[in-house]
């Protein structure tokens, strides 16, 4: 069941076979879990969350809208199990900036440097690095960066999920992107 679509794992898994959920499982378990981990910064905790995230899965899968994108639909049930967990924990760097709800370009406003991801997530093999500088940033925002970086989700799908305008998303993602590179060169600074 491992080379069928997502289309079709659902349509056989609400024909009565739930051997199908297994394929939907074996698709996405790892990529939730990856991107949970990271969000929540935490491995034990996250791998809760993304059973929880299939168990929500399970339960609604015969409402799901087979004309809507399933990986998409998936990760927002991801996205709102870790925020709840977050919540709880109450520790959480929430930026006035991720309530926005505008369509405004922000490019105008911030320095027209060439940041691209790679330079974040490739040049630096140091996986601590990386995350060190993941906790500088809003969860929100986190969020962008690990889904269109990890997951190689479009501005489209992201906005999606996070239920943003696709603009304030991509401005997030550029502001997301400054503040790593800051935070990277910070965390580098030898000490004195």
């Amino acid at each position: 069941m491992d080379n069928l679509t997502d289309i079709q794992l659902i349509k056989i898994f609400n024909g009565g076979n739930a051997k199908a959920f297994e394929g939907i499982v074996n698709k996405y378990a790892q990529s939730v879990n990856n991107f949970v981990s990271y969000l929540i910064n935490n491995t034990e905790e996250a791998k809760d969350i993304t059973q929880d995230t299939f168990v929500k899965v399970w339960r609604n899968l015969e409402k799901f809208d087979t004309n809507r994108n399933f990986k998409t639909w998936v990760f927002t049930i991801a996205k709102r199990s870790a925020i709840d967990y977050l919540r709880k924990r109450k520790n959480v760097n929430f930026s006035s900036l991720d309530n926005e709800d505008t369509d405004l370009d922000f490019s105008q406003n911030i320095p027209d440097e060439e940041l691209l991801a790679h330079e974040i997530f490739e040049i630096n093999e140091n996986i601590d690095l990386v995350n060190k500088a993941l906790e500088t940033i809003s969860v929100e925002s986190k969020m962008i960066v690990l889904l269109y970086n990890g997951e190689e989700m479009t501005f489209d799908e992201i906005a999606e999920i996070l239920e943003k305008p696709m603009n304030t998303v991509k401005s997030q993602y550029r502001r997301a992107l400054i503040s790593l590179k800051k935070a990277i060169t910070l965390i580098q600074a030898p000490k004195p």
